[in-house]
């Protein structure tokens, strides 16, 4: 009996041992992921400033008003983008994508392959948050008829992980319809007009069309098989934008939107003021 009940301890005892050593691997598995996004914001956060200055930032903004700038007054025409800065952390930056002050602002980047950002920062530095990276078979211009952006679902909503709001918040469509793409030469601005989850190897990825037919038929597929009916509309002629995210296992979740408005960079203060434009509804 002495022998069992000194048995039992060990084994108790042994237990315990395991489940603290378990304990101080998750903490320190979970410091380490906390480290990875701290990492990633500083990064992020110092490219803004290269980008915008100080006072362009949207951070800045919020530290000197104690309530966020209402939306109507955000005016994407304003904003500049220092792109020979950027240039000389990292050549491979071709834009910046920007949505009206939900916090997606980061620098579009462009590799070789579609392996060489997706987990690198901007900086160079490995970090599994990586880039918000163009298709490396897209032109670096944004150009072509269909552009796909790809940007990692992150659980602190940093990257692309906001763009799940979309299908998981009724009112945020209606708060966030546009984001802005800005680029050496041009100021583009987007308007939402689909979202759903896709396949890895679903045509939405398709980049190159043989015909003006085809890429229509593209756009209707795109508005049909869209989550929620924005009531935007897109044809033929639209120059459309893929936003691709991880989803569950094997899955993607796209949001696409379609050029409404694009100004060559230098000519901002002599635009019309599109601040009230419907986008085509």
């Amino acid at each position: 009996m002495k022998k069992s009940a000194f048995e039992n301890f060990r084994r108790k005892r042994a237990l315990s041992v395991s489940g603290l050593l378990l304990a101080a691997a998750a903490l320190y598995h979970l410091a380490d992921i906390g480290m990875e996004y701290q990492g990633e914001r500083v990064v992020y956060q110092r490219f803004e400033k290269t980008a915008m200055g100080e006072a362009g930032t949207q951070e800045a903004e919020g530290k000197r008003k104690k309530q966020s700038v209402r939306k109507e007054t955000f005016d994407y025409r304003r904003v500049r983008i220092d792109f020979a800065a950027l240039r000389e952390k990292n050549e491979d930056i071709i834009g910046w994508i920007l949505f009206d002050q939900n916090g997606i602002s980061y620098p579009v980047l462009q590799g070789e392959d579609n392996e060489e950002y997706l987990h690198t920062l901007a900086d160079g530095t490995q970090n599994p948050a990586g880039s918000i990276f163009m298709d490396a078979l897209c032109a670096s211009d944004f150009s072509d008829w269909h552009t796909i952006l790809y940007g990692h679902n992150m659980k602190d909503l940093s990257m692309f992980g906001k763009l799940k709001k979309y299908r998981l918040e009724e009112e945020y469509y209606s708060e966030h319809p546009y984001f802005t793409v800005y680029t050496p030469q041009e100021i583009r601005r987007y308007l939402i007009f689909a979202w759903y989850e896709a396949a890895e190897d679903d045509d939405v990825y398709q980049v190159g069309f043989r015909s003006d037919e085809q890429f229509e038929t593209f756009v209707q597929e795109r508005m049909a098989r869209s989550l929620t009916d924005t009531k935007i509309t897109a044809k033929r002629t639209d120059h459309v934008m893929t936003l691709s995210t991880c989803s569950v296992k094997g899955r993607r979740f796209v949001v696409h939107a379609k050029l409404v408005d694009a100004l060559r960079a230098g000519t901002e203060k002599d635009a019309p003021d599109r601040r009230k434009q419907t986008g085509g509804k």
